[in-house]
């Protein structure tokens, strides 16, 4: 071995440990960064998270157990509490929980499901019923897009070893990336946090504008009722533990039974100040600019994700049905592209899943005053009538 040789690996060497110690000391301010932060699957998705460690609790339930499986759309609408009390005037014994989440498009939620299967699986468990969300402006072009930078972030929080090792054998370049994600970023991308301060903090997007009035008083309405409602909140529930996903309202929110009339007045109040026209027509610009609400061009990822999110509770369930949210028609309309382009949607779900669709778009029984923007229920009065209807379509099925 000649000394030039020995030299230039000794060269090679140094190098080595040089770029190892800069990744190392780059690594470590990245996980000092997001530990500061409290950046983690816990603060990111904490609903999510409390949910799933629920999962034990719930296939050890006695009763048949039912899921309403979707977004903050079910998060809002589906009173477990309350579908268990008409199921049982049914003749009905049942327990449901509510696994609507907000900021999850299916190919997230395709993940979340296999969560809920193995659960049920390792419990050598059914599933009852599943009642599954489809939802149009979740599976767009743009609502993709706009979820790019944190896919390899959600992918590392929702997805199993097994299915990690899986994408490093049929991807090695996203798999090895998703593992480093997972293992030794705690969950924490740099695409994720490059978004976060790229478009939350240094170059925030505008947010669409109506360009109509204040409403002045629906602000002062506002102002007032909000503390007063927080007041009687912690009135009515002083032994309530703080809680993403609560164990003890099933996942769901609290029903009208426990509320007084009084408080219950209020929210009506509440809420029809929050649809004040400048609110809402500002809210729908938003929902178009950010999911293509109503012109619906779909991203065939996503509902290939939505077909297997299907057919993974078919695997474990009894029954599964999937369900269409109700429309606020006063503020959410539809091209004739987009209406086109919902009905091809629907017919592949059915042809591909054989799942019957429930489909609650124009139920008469939802009124515009019964929502809390343009897309969600309202507390106390959509969730209540959007409850009945899932009573009135599923209590049957049992029956046979």
């Amino acid at each position: 071995m000649t000394s030039s040789t020995s030299s230039s690996r000794g060269i090679y060497l140094r190098v080595l440990v040089a770029i190892a110690l800069g990744m190392g000391a780059s690594l470590g301010l990245v996980r000092l960064f997001t530990f500061v932060g409290g950046a983690s699957a816990e603060t990111i998705l904490p609903e999510v998270t409390e949910a799933r460690a629920a999962l034990p609790r719930i296939v050890a339930e006695e009763k048949d157990v039912v899921l309403a499986f979707g977004s903050s759309m079910t998060d809002a609408a589906f009173g477990a509490r309350q579908f268990d009390r008409e199921m049982a005037a049914q003749g009905v014994e049942v327990k449901s929980f509510n696994f609507g989440f907000g900021g999850l498009n299916p190919y997230f939620q395709d993940y979340l499901a296999r969560r809920v299967r193995e659960a049920f699986d390792e419990a050598d468990r059914r599933l009852s019923l599943a009642i599954v969300e489809f939802t149009p402006l979740q599976n767009t072009k743009t609502r993709y897009r706009r979820a790019l930078p944190l896919v390899d972030s959600y992918v590392a929080m929702l997805a199993s070893d097994a299915e990690i090792g899986e994408l490093v054998l049929r991807e090695p370049t996203v798999g090895i990336q998703t593992a480093n994600v997972r293992y030794l970023r705690n969950g924490i991308s740099a695409e994720m946090l490059t978004w976060f301060f790229g478009s939350e903090v240094l170059f925030p997007a505008e947010q669409p504008n109506s360009g109509l009035p204040r409403d002045e008083e629906a602000e002062r309405t506002l102002e007032e009722l909000g503390p007063e409602l927080d007041r009687r909140f912690d009135e009515d529930y002083p032994d309530y533990v703080e809680s993403a996903w609560s164990w003890e309202w099933q996942g769901a929110g609290t029903i009208p039974e426990e509320r007084s009339p009084e408080t219950l007045a209020l929210f009506e109040q509440y809420y029809a100040a929050l649809r004040n026209d400048r609110r809402m027509a500002d809210d729908r610009l938003w929902r178009i600019h950010s999911a293509d609400v109503e012109n619906l061009d779909f991203e065939e990822e996503l509902l290939a994700a939505f077909v297997r999110i299907v057919k993974t509770f078919q695997a474990f369930s009894d029954r599964v049905a999937i369900v269409v949210m109700p429309r606020n028609h006063a503020w959410i309309g539809r091209t004739p592209e987009g209406e086109a382009r919902m009905r091809a949607a629907l017919h592949r779900i059915r042809e591909e899943t054989g799942a019957t669709v429930y489909d609650f778009e124009d139920t008469p029984r939802i009124t515009p005053e019964m929502f809390a923007d343009t897309t969600h229920l309202a507390r106390y009065s959509g969730d209540v009538a959007y409850t009945s209807l899932l009573v009135e379509a599923f209590a049957p099925l049992f029956s046979r």
